[in-house]
């Protein structure tokens, strides 16, 4: 069967909307972040209910979402931070198939409780492939998100449809509430002495309002003489320590490489869970010995 070309229209584009999936690989030595969504769990969920890859391109929301309408049939599906959305004016419930019909409105009216908000659509989004990835990232991709009146682009055809599931999909939307963060002892986390040790590991930190996609900020200091180190690889989820005090936590789009030191390295599910707290909520490590 042929495959139709069909655009979902962008009437407001929302803050922070782009296209993302699990990243690309392989290109650290060029200087190349790892991209893809903050929150990889959410993005299996849509995907899995909905049939597709588990790396088909998601829409990624945050903050105020976006105000879309659909030109052919497909399917959507919602996951990750607990949105406000409406199809013609009717909610939309959380983890559940909606069907769409063409000249559909769809409003992400706000978010209630987390930060990233996904949309999966039957086959996933069909933009530009760069290094096997359609992450959208500066310099890398034509753009970085999605501006109004622009347009995106996935496949209608009766072939991507299948039978509906006898029983609906129920998936928690409060998962990532948990406070208590899984981490793995950093190269410098030797470095430090005992009493520090104990002293991040029972402490409660605070998100500050400095987060997006490169990294998070925590707002309480933690007083060290550590010097810095020779620049040194960093992935998502390297916990570095400023000359301030500061800890800093790497997400998807952080640098490579950094010059201060690792101390934490958080674990690849808690890093999940922290991409969807907010300014203000706390947070505690756990160390995996």
């Amino acid at each position: 069967m042929i495959k139709l070309p069909s655009y979902i229209h962008f009437v407001q584009p929302g803050l922070m909307t782009s296209v993302q999936d699990l990243g690309r690989f392989g290109l650290a030595e060029y200087g190349i972040p790892y991209s893809g969504a903050m929150d990889r769990y959410a993005v299996a969920q849509v995907n899995f209910i909905l049939r597709n890859p588990k790396d088909a391109a998601v829409l990624e929301m945050s903050g105020i979402g976006p105000e879309m309408v659909f030109e052919h049939e497909t399917r959507i599906v919602f996951a990750g931070a607990d949105t406000e959305v409406y199809l013609n004016q009717k909610p939309v419930k959380y983890g559940q198939i909606v069907d769409i019909k063409p000249d559909d409105h769809v409003l992400v009216k706000k978010i209630k409780k987390g930060q990233w908000a996904y949309m999966g659509i039957q086959g996933g989004f069909e933009t530009e492939t760069v290094a096997e990835s359609k992450s959208w990232f500066e310099g890398i991709t034509p753009r970085t998100r999605v501006h109004k009146g622009e347009t995106i682009c996935y496949l209608s055809e009766a072939e991507r449809y299948y039978h509906p599931v006898e029983t609906k999909a129920k998936i928690r939307s409060d998962w990532f509430r948990i406070s208590k963060i899984k981490v793995y002892p950093g190269p410098e986390w030797d470095l430090l002495p005992q009493l520090l040790h104990n002293r991040i590991l029972n402490k409660a930190f605070r998100i500050s309002d400095m987060i997006d996609r490169m990294a998070y900020q925590l707002e309480e200091k933690i007083s060290h003489e550590l010097d810095p180190i020779l620049t040194s690889p960093v992935y998502p989820g390297t916990v570095q320590l400023t000359p301030s005090g500061k800890l800093i936590v790497l997400m998807r789009d952080g640098q490579v490489t950094g010059g201060y030191p690792r101390i934490l390295q958080v674990e690849n599910a808690s890093l999940n869970v922290l991409s969807q707290k907010t300014p203000k909520e706390k947070i505690t490590f756990t160390l995996i010995s």
